[in-house]
Formats: structure tokens, sequence, C-alpha cells
């Protein structure tokens, strides 16, 4: 009973979905990869940005599920931590620092695409931070 009980709640339960972002602002972050994780029921990473008067601001930037990434080729190997990288974020509402991933950009010039751009409309712009 209490497996069943457990199953209609997930089946139930909202999920935010990307409600919760500014899904129509880019910020383009440039910083080292703290941490990757690649875990049900979102991956997620941790990017180290150094701001404008030399301060380091931890980003924390919600990602899709393994199974949507595996099948755009990325995998929990795909970032490392101390990797530089450049990122797009859309960002959470009401809170700084946070944000959903949109692409990745590494220094070898390779680019990872998270969701195809004009999945959320045409963005506002993109601020560069």
């Amino acid at each position: 009973m209490g497996q069943l009980l457990v199953i209609l709640f997930l089946l139930v339960s909202p999920h935010h979905g990307t409600s919760q972002y500014e899904m129509d602002t880019e910020v383009s972050l440039t910083g080292t990869v703290k941490e990757w994780t690649f875990e049900n029921p979102h991956s997620w990473l941790w990017l180290n940005v150094t701001g404008a008067k030399g301060n380091v601001e931890e980003w924390s930037i919600e990602s899709a599920p393994p199974s949507y990434l595996s099948r755009q080729g990325w995998s929990a190997a795909t970032l490392k931590a101390g990797e530089k990288i450049t990122i797009l974020t859309s960002p959470l509402r009401r809170e700084t620092r946070r944000g959903i991933l949109l692409e990745v950009k590494r220094s070898n010039g390779e680019t990872l695409i998270v969701r195809p751009r004009g999945s959320f409309g045409r963005p506002a712009g993109i601020t560069p931070r």
C-alpha cells in the first residue's frame, strides 16, 4: 500500500519545469568547474566565476536529467573539476547566482548544447558576467 501511495504522489505532484527561470534572458558566464553531477532527477553544475572586483562567486546551475543529456551526447565525464568553460544560462527568478544550463563552450572551441536554440522562444539578449 505504501508503494502505491508514493507512486500516486509522484504522478500527481507538479514538476516545476522551466517556469522558475527567466527563459527570455540568457546570461554568459566564464568560470571554472567546481563540480558536475550527472544524477537524477537533474544534473547540476557548480561554476566558480571571478567577478569584476576579483571575488569568486559560486553559481549553481541546474541541467536536464541524465536520460535527456545522454541523448545529446553528455555523460558523467563530460565536465571535469578545474576545467575552464563559458556557459549560457537563464537565471532563476528572485535568486542570485542560480540558473538553468543552456549550453557550454569549452576552451578548445567545442560547444555542448543542452537545449537547442528556439526551444523557449527568442531571448531578449545575452548578458556577459
